[in-house]
């Protein structure tokens, strides 16, 4: 397990199946997540409320960490009182189940945060959008799935 995986450590060993191995983790969130966090930042310095998007649309938690097993790809909600350390499993995919990844064009959050922003493209035709900014943790989180996927 690689030092950036120690926010996923607890929460793997909870949901690990039996000589399940780790590969690679990193904080993720629901495409324009950061963006919206940056504007509500502003806003409740203006107004003094603060503002918080605990799910997505899709009923999925706005901030979560990814992690990607020897077997599948876990998405597991974000604790609220430590920032970045997972917490429950929300989504389980089987890597059988997994078609491909794509690195998409970055983007920004606020003026200083580069987001990365990737697609994992589904056998069922669904495609889970994810932003990240931590963008070396995304790359190596892309290319260890990518290097476990076996192709449609």
């Amino acid at each position: 397990m690689a030092a950036r995986d120690w926010p996923v450590k607890k929460a793997f060993q909870q949901a690990a199946q039996p000589g399940e191995a780790l590969l690679a983790s990193c904080m993720v969130s629901l495409p324009g997540t950061l963006k919206r966090d940056g504007y509500y930042a502003a806003l409740g310095n203006v107004t003094g409320i603060r503002l918080v998007e605990d799910t997505g649309a899709n009923g999925l938690p706005a901030k979560m960490v990814a992690a990607v097993t020897d077997r599948r790809l876990l998405l597991f909600s974000q604790s609220w009182l430590v920032m970045g350390r997972a917490k429950d499993l929300v989504v389980e995919v089987d890597l059988r189940q997994v078609t491909g990844v794509e690195r998409r064009a970055a983007s920004r959050a606020q003026v200083t945060i580069k987001l990365a922003n990737f697609a994992i493209h589904l056998r069922d035709g669904n495609v889970l959008e994810l932003e990240s900014a931590d963008p070396n943790g995304a790359d190596n989180l892309i290319s260890t799935l990518s290097a476990t996927v076996t192709p449609a």
